[in-house]
């Protein structure tokens, strides 16, 4: 039997290969790049979440600025970010509704050295904020004294839990934590999530929307509910996306991972990928060819036991 692996962050980082995009549904848009004060581990926090639920107020994100260092960011247990970092800064907008709860919200923001260059003290600022409608709930920044700075410095790791007032309860908060005290998935458990997948890459290689969107109705509906918008505008965002990979040329479909699962979200997901531990390769891959080249799209698969049913979830 095949046992659902808990994620060790420090244990895969030397592993991961070069990762400078990420497909998230969400957009990733630039954000000014800052240079905090020279000192140790400088933390700085402002209160800001407003107590009136609304789709404006309640649209957080991360707005992060790197130089050098490499970082991952996680949300309640869920992997949504990897950068592996190198020369030159990095900015980006790092939406987050997907992944949170009603209640206490954990982010974890770890960074590191990059592989890709040698070890120079000095060269290293971040600055990452957890926002919601343009208000600060906490910054973190981060930049170390020449003299002190070594290899041992990194990984570091900031983490902040807060609660999110009036945020809706998703369905991922009702998924039952089926993964065993010795981190096993149940064989029946494996199976039902193996027959929902086989059906998935089918319906991708087919091009059967229907059965797409099918599959995908729980996914639609939860992210509408985390992100107040409705299931309607969640499929239709998503389902243009499969229609223009579709309509390309080249198109073919490859699917990892079919009997190897990982525990994510605090053990209220399961996802389907294959590769290391704690960073596996993505479960759904399509490539396809633009002018002399050939590109590549993917998607990560998470899977929920709710109300007794597996579900793709995420």
């Amino acid at each position: 039997m095949q046992g659902v692996t808990k994620t060790d962050f420090f244990g895969y980082i030397k592993g991961m290969r070069k990762l400078w995009s990420v497909m998230l549904f969400a957009a990733l848009v630039s954000a000014c790049a800052q240079t905090p004060p020279e000192n140790n581990l400088p933390i700085q926090n402002q209160s800001g979440t407003s107590s009136r639920p609304s789709r404006r107020n309640y649209l957080f994100y991360i707005d992060a600025s790197v130089q050098t260092v490499g970082f991952n960011v996680m949300v309640n247990g869920a992997e949504i970010l990897i950068i592996d970092g190198g020369e030159g800064n990095y900015s980006s907008r790092i939406d987050i509704n997907d992944w949170m709860v009603s209640g206490n919200n954990k982010i974890d923001i770890t960074i590191f050295w990059p592989d890709s260059i040698k070890f120079t003290p000095g060269i290293t600022a971040a600055s990452f904020k957890i926002i919601s409608n343009d208000k600060l709930i906490k910054e973190f920044k981060w930049s170390v004294a020449r003299a002190s700075e070594a290899p041992n410095t990194y990984p570091y790791t900031f983490t902040e839990v807060f609660k999110a007032d009036g945020f809706p309860r998703v369905n991922l908060e009702k998924a039952e934590r089926i993964i065993s005290s010795a981190g096993v998935l149940p064989r029946d458990d494996q199976e039902e999530i193996a027959a929902i997948a086989k059906q998935l890459r089918t319906a991708f290689i087919e091009k059967d929307i229907d059965t797409i969107d099918a599959l995908f109705s729980f996914k639609y509906s939860d992210l509408a509910t985390a992100r107040f918008t409705t299931a309607a505008a969640i499929k239709a965002e998503i389902e243009a996306k499969y229609r223009e990979l579709m309509a390309k040329s080249g198109y073919t479909v490859y699917f990892n991972g079919r009997n190897s699962f990982f525990s994510a979200a605090e053990d209220r997901a399961v996802r389907l990928g294959q590769g290391r531990i704690g960073f596996p390769e993505p479960a759904l891959i399509v490539t396809y060819r633009e002018g002399r080249t050939t590109e590549r799209w993917t998607m990560d698969l998470y899977f929920a036991k709710i109300d007794g049913k597996w579900v793709i979830i995420r």
